[in-house]
């Protein structure tokens, strides 16, 4: 079962580059939520605990792979963008999303319904896990909520080895989500950045602080960092990333970002990028990522 989704860009959706990556994710991520409400039968919030309570289908992962002719920047102002989102599930606690994405013209009826093996992609791919939770105690304390109220049979099953719910497992355990090498020379030390969280503008229908903006104060310390430590002249543009999500964070907290780069000892024309974001309520650590970016 596949599902389309065409996007005419305008002004809501691009930066001064084109598209932006946090803007991406914020479309794609819906698309996702109503692919999966559609499979169900039933909105999203509608979904309730045996005991009544709210459900929500937070993201617990996500990896996007760009191919170097497609940066996302490239899609510009009236560009017709359309997603095909595949979906698998395991059991009712967790569902992935495989979603292509390309100009409407280009993608065609193509679609995955596995991750694509490493190497060169056809078309930007992004890979979504969301997980079913319920507050416990505000944002702070969320626990996994299988829906009482949904039947996933539609679905096709997502394996428990491919679950990505184990690399976030995993990257918790390490610190690490596989992109950066441990032979790749560091760019100076970490850079830490404090982002105030927006209680209106950083927040979702749900009450939780919005998984996109995450991203997008990661991308706020990365800018931070190269301001003060030039690395060339020109622009960075994204090729992969992996993100891995533990938390969510109070909508009055602060959260601190630590950021650091590192060179690609085989390309000259690559660095790699870690982040760490924790919240300052309890110093947890809330969110992981690495990303591998071109310099252009």
């Amino acid at each position: 079962m596949i599902a389309r989704y065409d996007l005419t860009l305008g002004l809501p959706h691009t930066s001064r580059r084109g598209l932006w990556e946090p803007l991406l994710l914020m479309h794609a991520g819906h698309y996702q939520w109503n692919a999966i409400a559609a499979a169900i039968g039933r909105p999203l919030s509608e979904l309730r605990t045996v005991a009544g309570g709210e459900v929500y289908a937070a993201f617990y992962y996500i990896e996007e792979r760009i191919p170097d002719r497609t940066p996302i920047e490239s899609f510009g102002l009236d560009a017709q963008v359309r997603f095909a989102i595949s979906l698998r599930s395991f059991k009712n606690i967790a569902v992935e999303g495989l979603v292509l994405f390309d100009r409407a013209g280009v993608l065609g009826d193509s679609a995955v319904t596995q991750v694509p093996p490493a190497g060169d992609l056809e078309h930007p791919f992004i890979r979504f896990g969301n997980i079913f939770i319920t507050p416990v105690k505000g944002n702070s304390e969320l626990r996994v909520a299988p829906p009482a109220n949904a039947d996933f049979s539609a679905i096709p099953v997502l394996p428990a080895g491919e679950n990505p719910y184990h690399l976030t497992r995993e990257a918790k355990e390490t610190g690490s989500l596989g992109l950066v090498g441990d032979d790749w020379p560091a760019l100076g030390g970490a850079f830490d950045f404090l982002y105030e969280i927006d209680c209106d503008r950083d927040t979702n229908g749900a009450g939780l602080v919005y998984f996109v903006h995450y991203v997008t104060a990661m991308k706020r310390a990365e800018r931070a960092l190269f301001e003060k430590r030039p690395l060339h002249d020109g622009e960075r543009s994204l090729r992969h990333r992996r993100t891995a999500y533990f938390g969510n964070a109070d909508p009055r907290d602060t959260i601190r970002v630590r950021v650091s780069a590192w060179r690609d000892p085989r390309r000259a024309d690559r660095i790699g990028l870690r982040y760490a974001i924790e919240r300052q309520q309890d110093g947890q650590v809330i969110c992981l990522s690495e990303a591998i970016e071109a310099l252009v």
